[in-house]
């Protein structure tokens, strides 16, 4: 059944729905905009175990927000396991798909180091990984004064050139961000990452030459996050703080 499908089940909690509508419309909103419809579906779809309807995490999160309010807490009868499970199924969907994404970009990553040796050997002797920066293109990494200004030049375009490896990259960076997102419990208020940061907290050419594809292994995006987690913690408790 689609999304479209479960539109037309009937609401449940007609009179949550009636008291939202009857609110002053004038009161100051404070925190998120909820859109109250899509919670009764939400919740309607929740309600519905035996029925394969795709949730999405946002309108988790949505439902999150809508029942922090006592009234609304008290007024929804909800399977908080059934919530929960769908969340790790969501959160598990998203874990998967970005192993595959790294699968392929190993793969296309071994290439663009069998043809630079062929054709850059001086390039491909020197230590090198790369990133995604904040426009979405791959960027060089390197050990400080490892590169002159031209071979990052060159080494920028070659990566950027390669066939899939810059549209997988940020594809899997995209995924990273959500799944920081989602994992609240492990990340919230000890790292922030965004395409603005990104660059600056994992290196995919580490995690690849280490073939650090699982999150369990050293230098996996996991592992490199916590430890840019860990840094950050330690420069608050110092007092020398630098927003990432």
């Amino acid at each position: 059944m689609n999304i479209s499908s479960a539109a037309s089940f009937q609401t449940p909690y007609p009179q949550i729905a009636k008291a939202s509508m009857e609110k002053n419309l004038t009161e100051k909103i404070e925190g998120p905009v909820i859109d109250e419809g899509r919670v009764m579906l939400t919740i309607e779809k929740l309600m519905h175990p035996t029925v394969i309807i795709e949730i999405t995490i946002e309108e988790l999160d949505e439902l999150d927000e809508f029942l922090k309010t006592p009234e609304n807490l008290h007024s929804v009868r909800l399977d908080n396991d059934r919530k929960n499970a769908v969340r790790f199924g969501c959160f598990r969907s998203k874990e998967f798909h970005a192993g595959e994404t790294l699968r392929k970009m190993e793969g296309i990553y071994s290439e663009f180091k069998q043809d630079l040796r062929s054709k850059w050997p001086d390039l491909a002797d020197k230590v090198t990984g790369f990133t995604v920066d904040e426009d979405g293109r791959l960027k060089v990494t390197s050990p400080p004064n490892t590169l002159d200004t031209k071979e990052e030049e060159i080494m920028n375009t070659l990566l950027n050139g390669t066939k899939d490896l810059q549209s997988l990259t940020l594809k899997h960076a995209k995924v990273v961000i959500e799944l920081v997102q989602m994992d609240k419990q492990q990340f919230e208020g000890k790292v922030k990452v965004n395409l603005s940061n990104f660059h600056k907290l994992i290196d995919y050419g580490l995690l690849l030459n280490k073939g650090a594809l699982h999150m369990g292994k050293t230098d996996s995006w996991l592992d490199q996050l916590n430890k840019s987690a860990n840094i950050e913690q330690h420069e608050k408790k110092q007092g020398l703080h630098i927003e990432a």
